[in-house]
């Protein structure tokens, strides 16, 4: 019977994940999946695009736990997989395939650091169209931005992507 190998989540340590995806796949033949996404960075007066890890320090592998539980935790740069030793807890397919196929797509790219706090901004597109708003802070590097509002005497923070705002 073909050993069954199910997707776990493996943390590595800090800035480790794409060492530990190597020593995986290439010196023990392991599957591992070590997902990144394409993110806009503004450096000085210029615009660059970089790839970074879309879940830092972590990175899904395709192992047969326990029987390989020993290989996994002594990998170098490896902290640990999620759920431990008592309750490893397994990724379905589908998952990984969902974050595999919105990695492919490359409509994707995030915006990083347009905005400086307290910086006037205008949204562009949805509800608060035409809005005028202050630039509050960044959610997350899924591209999520924070903007206070002054609607009718009433102030409002809302999230928006940062696609759909602009300086103003």
């Amino acid at each position: 019977m073909p050993p069954m190998r199910h997707w776990y989540v493996v943390q590595s340590k800090p800035q480790q994940a794409d060492r530990v995806a190597v020593q995986l796949e290439e010196l023990l033949g392991v599957e591992v999946y070590n997902p990144k996404i394409e993110v806009r960075v503004v450096r000085g007066t210029r615009k660059l695009t970089q790839i970074k890890p879309l879940f830092p320090n972590y990175l899904f592998a395709r192992l047969e736990l326990p029987e390989e539980w020993k290989t996994i935790t002594f990998t170098r740069g490896v902290a640990r997989v999620l759920g431990g030793w008592e309750d490893p807890r397994s990724i379905d397919e589908s998952v990984v395939a969902a974050i595999r196929s919105q990695e492919r797509r490359k409509d994707r790219l995030i915006s990083y650091y347009r905005f400086k706090p307290r910086e006037g901004v205008v949204v562009r597109s949805g509800p608060f169209k035409d809005v005028h708003g202050i630039f509050d802070r960044y959610i997350d590097e899924g591209g999520r931005v924070r903007i206070l509002l002054s609607l009718i005497g009433f102030d409002a923070a809302v999230e928006l992507e940062s696609e759909q705002v602009s300086k103003s």
